[in-house]
């Protein structure tokens, strides 16, 4: 999926939009964690060719909790948005949730 809805249930690296898609600029991103008690730690991060990141978000997203960012804007001809999960709360019934408008 290049732009939307994005249910993360394992720790691990996601690409939420890769180089060179051409989506414009972002007005909202919205990070939720449906886990009831388990926080989830969040790495949210613009990435460039040779691996350099520059983090936009670095948290702990509690139980039941979201983050919400608006007018993010990079250009993706040269930047990709990412994110990292972690923790053991992430299941397919618990994920973090991404909504990318």
């Amino acid at each position: 999926m290049e732009r939307g809805l994005y249910n993360i249930a394992t720790a691990t690296t996601t690409t939420l939009i890769d180089f060179y898609k051409g989506k414009g600029s972002i007005s909202s991103i919205r990070l939720t964690n449906a886990h009831a008690a388990t926080a989830v730690t969040v790495d949210l991060f613009l990435e460039d060719e040779s691996s350099t990141k520059c983090y936009l978000l670095k948290t702990d997203i509690p139980g039941k909790a979201s983050v919400f960012l608006e007018n993010v804007s990079f250009n993706n001809s040269v930047l990709a948005l990412k994110v990292t999960t972690a923790g053991s709360g992430l299941h397919a019934a618990t994920p973090l949730s991404i909504i990318i408008k």
